[in-house]
């Protein structure tokens, strides 16, 4: 276990043991990374405060989880849960930097969270079930160790001192002036939580290129089987698979497969965690004009030859949409594939070759149609972002600003459903905190 109040040894003591006045950091965001790289920029000794552009610190993390705030998952594979377009090298080097079990045990004994399993799901939950306690107790945390927060101070740029540090200019006029900087700003997703790409823009006027930034896990709009309105029911154990464009042209059906196998139809089209794991290709290739990949659904998860088998077996004189509900498939969406491929009214019997083929497309491969995303309201993430090589992927500090550490969704990186982006945002936060601090000292 890993107690983190006594893990500075004497090369990486408190600065203030080694100078007479504590450095002074500024964290830039008041979210789950801004609130880590506080508190362990504190922890070090620095004078510390956060700029948060809202009402309150935390916003985000009160919404996350249907307010459950699922904080971490309870096993990682980095290549298969995060997408990135900078180097996959590059992230691996920054995961190593504190395990996932470390951050654990950060949580529930310097946080002081108590956490709960969901098993099935394989998620860390607090034990209160409640987000609220997770911003709570990261807040408190923080103060507890000095930490200052100041709402409503909404950072509107940056720029480098002549005798060293950086100035944070506000929107009311005002400024910060400090040693160091982390900017934890977020991204684009959730817009009513005051993210709207500021510190995008900000770094970009300094220097730093963005990978062109999308919404990422937000839901598909799009048309549902033969037309029908499906809205509202779920389905738990289909099979969504991702075709590139190139190989959906070329008759390739296999791709990328959703990690999880939760569906719904919504009134405008689809989301779950099936669609979310996926919907970042969709959304990625709309934004930018580029090939748009196939989506396709086996709703039951079961082979063609399954079906083929229980077709064959019958009874014959059963509708085929009666043998489809038999089977597991809901009443509408029997009914609504069954329009589809023309065989509403037909008996299993009765199926002509064609017919048949088409029926078994449509339960082992529907090709999912879309023509649009909700975007960045309901966007769980961002994707795209500052690319990992413009950062020492070490320390989290700019290779473009010495003194400015980058955090969070503001990087070109972003994890699936699961409690993923919190370890994202945990682990990214204690990174730039502890080192805006020793790039001081240095």
């Amino acid at each position: 276990m890993v107690v983190w109040d006594s893990e500075l040894d004497m090369r990486h003591r408190p600065f203030s043991t080694v100078c007479q006045a504590a450095p002074s950091v500024i964290i830039t965001g008041g979210g789950a990374a801004g609130l880590t790289a506080a508190y362990f920029a504190a922890l070090q000794g620095a004078e510390v405060t956060v700029l948060e552009r809202t009402r309150e610190a935390g916003k985000k993390i009160l919404i996350s989880g249907g307010a459950r705030c699922n904080v971490l998952p309870m096993e990682v594979d980095v290549q298969r849960d995060f997408v990135t377009e900078s180097s996959p090298s590059a992230l691996r080097a920054i995961f190593a930097s504190w395990s996932l079990e470390d951050c654990k045990h950060w949580l529930e004994d310097n946080i002081g969270l108590a956490l709960a399993t969901e098993q099935e799901n394989m998620k860390y939950f607090p034990a209160s079930n409640s987000s609220r306690e997770v911003r709570d107790r990261l807040v408190a945390a923080c103060t507890s160790r000095g930490v200052r927060i100041l709402c409503k101070a909404s950072v509107e740029g940056l720029s480098r001192q002549p005798g060293g540090g950086w100035r944070c200019s506000l929107a009311d006029g005002s400024h910060h002036d400090a040693d160091s900087i982390v900017v934890a700003t977020g991204g684009l997703s959730f817009p009513k939580m005051g993210t709207d790409g500021t510190g995008h823009r900000i770094v970009g006027a300094l220097g730093h290129s963005l990978k062109p930034v999308y919404p990422a896990l937000t839901p598909l709009k799009g048309r549902h089987p033969a037309g029908s309105q499906l809205a509202g029911l779920s389905l738990y154990d289909v099979d969504l698979q991702c075709s590139a464009a190139a190989a959906a042209a070329k008759g390739k059906k296999k791709g990328q497969r959703a990690q999880r196998s939760a569906f719904l139809f919504t009134h405008r089209g689809y989301s779950g965690p099936s669609v979310l794991d996926l919907s970042h290709s969709v959304t990625r290739a709309l934004e930018r004009g580029t090939p748009l990949p196939r989506l396709s659904a086996n709703w039951l998860g079961d082979s063609r030859a399954d079906w083929d088998a229980r077709l064959a077996a019958g009874p014959g004189s059963s509708s085929v949409p009666s043998l489809l509900r038999k089977h597991g498939v809901p009443q509408r969406l029997a009914e609504a594939l069954c329009a589809e491929a023309g065989v509403s009214d037909r008996r299993v019997a009765e199926l002509r070759k064609t017919e048949r083929a088409a029926l078994l497309e449509s339960l082992t491969e529907y090709p999912l149609d879309y023509d649009g995303h909700e975007g960045y309201a309901k966007a769980e993430v961002t994707g795209g972002g500052i690319p990992l090589s413009e950062v020492d992927c070490s320390t989290m500090e700019s290779r473009v600003l010495p003194g400015v550490h980058l955090c969070g969704e503001i990087l070109d990186v972003f994890g699936r459903i699961g409690g993923f982006n919190f370890y994202w945002a945990w682990l990214t936060g204690r990174l730039a905190g502890m080192h805006a601090v020793r790039s001081v000292d240095q």
